[in-house]
């Protein structure tokens, strides 16, 4: 279940965030119609809910995210991977972009697997980020959970 509550934390907010635009919907039709200002007392709070929420748990999934690395850095098995791709997610954090990482990972004792994992990547580390470079990650055993060693 590691690395599951980021993705999730991350859909709540969208769907928070569409959500949202109800109420504001309505606003706009209360405002087209001259409604009087009372009618407005009770959507105010639930768009400013929806607001409130999209924001915390959209910057809430990126504390969650470093949570969960930290987790799998402390609990991990050392173990190598193959990156077969790397490809830019469009988003970046303080003008570091968010790369998304596929990797082929050779644990030492169960059969390889496939993971892409996503991270806000600093640009000193990009040289060492190249298709087909083999580098050092950790997981956790018996999931397909992995965090990068050197991040």
């Amino acid at each position: 279940m590691l690395m599951v509550w980021e993705e999730r934390a991350r859909r709540f907010a969208w769907v928070f965030f569409a959500i949202m635009w109800i109420p504001v919907a309505y606003l706009v039709y209360l405002a087209m119609i001259d409604a009087p200002e009372e009618m407005t007392y009770p959507v105010m709070p639930l768009f400013i809910f929806f607001c409130t929420g999209f924001a915390l748990l959209l910057a809430g999934s990126f504390g969650i995210g470093w949570f969960e690395r930290e987790n799998i850095k402390k609990k991990g098995i050392p173990a190598t991977a193959t990156i077969l791709s790397i490809s830019d997610t469009g988003w970046t954090v303080n003008d570091r972009p968010k790369l998304s990482i596929c990797l082929d990972v050779y644990p030492p004792y169960e059969p390889r697997f496939l993971k892409t994992v996503e991270y806000v990547v600093p640009y000193s580390f990009l040289p060492h980020l190249q298709e087909g470079k083999k580098i050092p990650v950790l997981y956790i055993e018996g999931t397909d959970q992995v965090a990068l060693a050197d991040l």
